[in-house]
């Protein structure tokens, strides 16, 4: 039981009584409670005791407050309170929805009806059309994050891991913030998060409406997040041939890899969402609807996907110049540590150099096969300093990777051929290769700082430094 738990109360001479609990997320429960002021329940989330005294976590925890309640839309619940018990405790204050969520109903009742789909999802793209245009990205939406109202309308809620557009605090601290089921692509790998990352996300969950389940599973977390970055767009009609060709399309503009191939903005969307709605087709489709007309665009293939992915056959398309390479290297580190991570980075120099039969070696003590090395392989060990750590990352510097956006990488961070003092073998770590800076990165997958004198064994083999 926590502490709040145990008193019962929480707030200003114990505003709200606590009803019981209502859900729990990474950084705070939620509790049903009932607001002594106002006479009226609501819905308590409460930053957990291990964060309450983390000044960098309260701090998030209240920027969130604030962005969330500077929205206001019938379609976005609503935050009323924001404040510190006597015991401590951090809480804010929401309308309570009892109806459940989304999710709940997904589960419980199955996949949607088209119209009742489309409906759904328009009013979460109303949602996020205010909280677009306040500057505020949810970045984490999913069916978990919906409520459903007694009268069966949406609530979007957990604003509450949003934040403004123009806020860079926790990009510079290496944070991710998502779900895997739902993470769009360039959320995976860090790249710069806008309105779009929350399109492609609320397609995912159009997606499971549609068909009682997301369009991307796996075994790990990790795994779907590769899916997403790297598996071209599923229509649900593939999952489902009963719906109709026209939000089927519109699902798969949603899930475009490239932010630029989805809809300009949650309003664009809105407006395709009407149509279908009134019996027309998307705007951008050259699917025809219920009269005979096509949308204005012209952009639908015949199996329902986006021009620009690939054949009317197999619905595949070349990724982003950017997204692929981090794919397959991704892939690769998957196959030596069975982990793979994406996180901002900076910049790391190499030591000492190693043989492949070493590498062996640590292949073999970390329980997997090791990679085939070809004639230009390089191996060596990289030692991390206080001159090339930034947070959880540090840039190889290396003539066979520098450049090389093609070149495959191992990482293994459990073996150290110096011995045991200074090596690394808590945190699981990724690569990724900036184009910017021409160089790849390794990183750590659970955003843990690298302490100085980190030791790593690298080897990059393969591809061309040829622009």
């Amino acid at each position: 039981m926590s502490k709040v738990e145990s008193v019962q109360q929480i707030g200003a001479n114990g505003r709200y009584f606590l009803l019981g609990p209502s859900g729990s997320g990474g950084m705070a429960r939620v509790y049903r409670a009932h607001d002594k002021v106002l006479g009226r329940d609501v819905a308590l989330k409460v930053l957990r005791e291990q964060y309450a005294e983390d000044e960098g976590f309260v701090r998030r925890f209240r920027r969130e407050a604030r962005n969330a309640a500077a929205l206001s839309h019938p379609n976005i619940v609503p935050i009323y309170d924001l404040g510190r018990s006597e015991d401590g405790a951090h809480y804010i204050a929401m309308e309570y929805v009892s109806g459940g969520t989304l999710k709940e109903r997904i589960v419980g009742r199955g996949p949607l009806a088209p119209r009742t789909a489309a409906s759904m999802a328009l009013q979460i793209a109303k949602a996020l059309t205010t909280a677009h245009e306040k500057g505020v990205i949810h970045r984490d939406i999913k069916s978990q994050n919906v409520l459903v109202t007694e009268t069966g309308d949406l609530k979007v809620a957990d604003f509450g891991i949003a934040r403004a557009a123009s806020a860079t605090a926790l990009t510079q601290t290496n944070f991710i913030l998502g779900t895997a089921n739902y993470m769009s692509p360039e959320q995976a790998v860090e790249e710069e998060v806008g309105p779009r990352s929350d399109l492609y996300s609320l397609g995912v969950v159009l997606y499971e409406m549609l068909t009682g389940k997301v369009p991307y599973t796996a075994d790990t977390p990790v795994a779907i997040v590769m899916k997403h970055v790297s598996e071209p767009p599923r229509a649900p009609r593939e999952a489902k041939p009963e719906v109709p060709e026209g939000i089927s399309a519109l699902v798969v503009k949603l899930l475009a890899k490239r932010p630029e191939d989805r809809y300009r903005d949650a309003a664009e969307l809105v407006e395709d969402l009407q149509r279908i709605m009134d019996g027309l087709p998307p705007a951008f489709s050259d699917v025809a609807g219920p009269d005979g007309k096509k949308g204005a665009g012209g952009h639908m293939t015949a199996a329902g996907h986006t021009g620009g992915l690939g054949g009317a056959g197999n619905g595949k398309r070349r990724l982003g110049k950017l997204l692929l390479p981090v794919a397959l290297s991704a892939v690769m580190v998957l196959l030596l540590l069975g982990v793979v991570g994406w996180s901002v980075v900076q910049n790391w120099e190499s030591e000492s150099r190693e043989t492949p039969e070493e590498v062996d070696r640590a292949a073999s003590v970390a329980g997997v096969e090791p990679p085939a090395f070809s004639d230009s392989a390089s191996v060596f060990v990289h030692r991390a300093t206080p001159e090339n750590i930034s947070a959880n990352s540090t840039y190889l510097d290396n003539p066979l990777a520098n450049g090389n956006q093609s070149a495959i990488l191992y990482v293994a961070q459990n073996w150290n051929p110096e011995g045991g003092e200074g090596t690394y073998n808590d945190h699981p770590v990724g690569v990724w290769y900036d184009a910017n800076r021409q160089k790849w990165a390794i990183f750590n997958q659970d955003r843990a700082a690298i302490p100085d004198g980190s030791a790593f064994n690298v080897l990059v083999s393969g591809g061309t430094t040829e622009e």
